[in-house]
């Protein structure tokens, strides 16, 4: 018999009612932005999630006034320390933890209620479905700091929900898309 997981704290966990789990990421002093840690609680809770055979719907969303700003700058100053298998080793953990969320076997919902950027885009579009809230704002900002459009997948997911002709100008522009066009 396994040991329970720890609780995660980078987001809670709520169940208001059965069949229903609410995930909302809790670091809205840094407007839910991603952390080594959120990854690899991300990842255990959902292969954990999905081996719930209640489990009816995921939804995911972000507390504050932000969904997910993407990866916490505060940590990006150690990336230089981690060498090239280091900054692997992150990035795949980073993916693991996106791919076992979109490998869920009950809908999840991205109830994005503010800003999605970088990885935080990613995120939601890793959801089967996503909702947006009246502020919500799309940001594919890891192009506006040199890295690719390709991040955790946007680049595979994004044109087989808008179409490749519109994900390439929306990543190639790095520009926000907002709640009425999204």
């Amino acid at each position: 018999m396994s040991a329970p997981n720890p609780a995660p704290i980078t987001f809670r966990l709520e169940r208001p009612r059965p069949g229903v789990v609410v995930l909302t990421l809790d670091r809205p002093d840094r407007y839910n932005a991603m952390t080594p840690t959120m990854f690899a609680e991300l990842e255990a809770t959902a292969r954990a999630l999905d081996r719930e055979d209640g489990l009816r719907v995921l939804v995911i969303t972000g507390a504050g006034k932000a969904f997910c700003a993407g990866y916490d700058l505060a940590h990006a100053e150690k990336l230089p320390e981690l060498g090239a298998l280091g900054m692997l080793a992150l990035q795949e953990s980073a993916a693991r933890a996106l791919s076992a969320i979109r490998g869920i076997r009950v809908p999840v919902i991205a109830a994005v209620n503010g800003a999605a950027a970088g990885g935080g885009l990613a995120l939601a579009l890793a959801a089967d479905i996503r909702l947006a809230g009246p502020r919500a704002k799309f940001v594919p900002s890891f192009v506006t700091i040199g890295l690719s459009a390709g991040d955790l997948g946007t680049s595979w997911l994004l044109p087989r929900l808008i179409g490749p002709a519109a994900a390439a100008e929306f990543l190639y522009s790095a520009r926000t898309m907002g709640a009425d066009e999204a």
